[in-house]
């Protein structure tokens, strides 16, 4: 009877530890409520769980609602807003703990010269909050937006290099899409974009507005398209469509 009623009082204990570590966990959670409970009370726990983390340059032509998009880096036939990837620095070590492995083929996107350091990767599912709040702190990644504006606009040359040499952005939003099950990747995957609006100088503003003399065509790399095609997912020209628009780029006109 003394043995029942000691593991009685035992079990009791170690309940209400077990209670109070769930309600830390959840207090420690709370603006991430519904991704804590589906990383660790769904088989998306033990699941291989793939992470894509990019920026998105908003870039309108003053004076329209227009915006200038590029085309698609792999996806050729498609344009997009400028922006890609964060880059991570320093190695992926320090995320081996949480079950890292690099995007691949079958599963995603092929790591390849261009692509390494990528934030694009797969880590165990019970881990996502782990690699949302390293991402939130800013710390061991890319926190500027150049290089792909550079890659993109002033080595394309659709850009003047001098012109645009100093470039000035102001975060607009972040969209989370987290654990979407994606038919394309066989995989739930959580998807992380930071849109951010580049700011022209009134030099810089007269020079984008300049790219509206030139007509459009298929074969462009890059297009200015209006709002109302953005919402189409097309580019249309004399009622013939010379182009399609990927579905992100819907975020640079607030619309999911």
């Amino acid at each position: 009877m003394v043995l029942e009623t000691v593991a009685a009082k035992l079990g009791l204990v170690a309940g209400k530890v077990i209670i109070k570590k769930a309600t830390e966990s959840l207090l420690d959670n709370k603006d991430k409520i519904s991704t804590y409970l589906q990383s660790n009370f769904t088989k998306i726990k033990n699941e291989d769980v793939r992470f894509s983390i990019s920026y998105l340059i908003r870039i309108k032509i003053p004076g329209t609602s227009k915006f200038l998009l590029v085309r698609g880096h792999r996806i050729k036939d498609q344009f997009q807003p400028v922006g890609g990837v964060y880059k991570k620095h320093n190695s992926f070590d320090d995320f081996m703990d949480w079950g890292y492995k690099e995007d691949c083929s079958d599963k995603g996107m092929k790591t390849d010269d261009i692509s390494q350091d990528d934030l694009r990767f797969r880590v165990k599912g019970k881990y996502a909050i782990d690699v949302i709040k390293w991402f939130e702190t800013e710390k061991g990644r890319e926190l500027t937006f150049d290089r792909e504006f550079e890659e993109e606009l002033i080595e394309t040359k659709i850009l003047d290099g001098d012109i645009f040499r100093e470039k000035s952005y102001g975060k607009i939003s972040k969209v989370m899409k987290v654990f979407g099950y994606s038919t394309y990747h066989q995989c739930h995957e959580v998807l992380i974009y930071n849109i951010v609006e580049f700011r022209p100088s009134s030099e810089q503003a007269e020079a984008l507005k300049n790219l509206l003399k030139n007509p459009r065509t298929s074969g462009d790399d890059f297009m200015l398209v209006d709002i109302s095609e953005i919402e189409r997912l097309r580019i249309t020209e004399n009622e013939e469509q010379i182009g399609k628009i990927g579905e992100h780029t819907k975020y640079l006109i607030n619309e999911k």
